[in-house]
């Protein structure tokens, strides 16, 4: 009986884990602000991609599609002027 609740521990923390990852996944695809950051495809790709392949996808995205962090900051030449000036 004690290798059956080591075994549901296990399978319920890879559940788990492969559930945050998954929605981090979307979230993080859905927040790139341009198409154009994308490694490969566009953000309707990836986001059916995540969706559909589920842990795989999100997986997939991470690794394959997710913009790199210098490309995704907004560069300061392109904010707008502060108010009053």
């Amino acid at each position: 009986m004690d290798w059956m609740f080591g075994a549901f521990a296990i399978i319920a923390v890879v559940g788990i884990v492969g559930l945050v990852l998954w929605i981090w996944a979307l979230v993080d695809c859905l927040q790139v602000p341009d198409d154009s950051l994308y490694r490969t495809g566009n953000k309707l790709i990836w986001v059916l991609v995540i969706v559909f392949a589920q842990f795989i996808g999100a997986i997939i995205y991470l690794a394959i599609g997710r913009p790199e962090k210098a490309a995704r900051r907004t560069p300061s030449s392109n904010l707008p002027p502060p108010p009053g000036s």
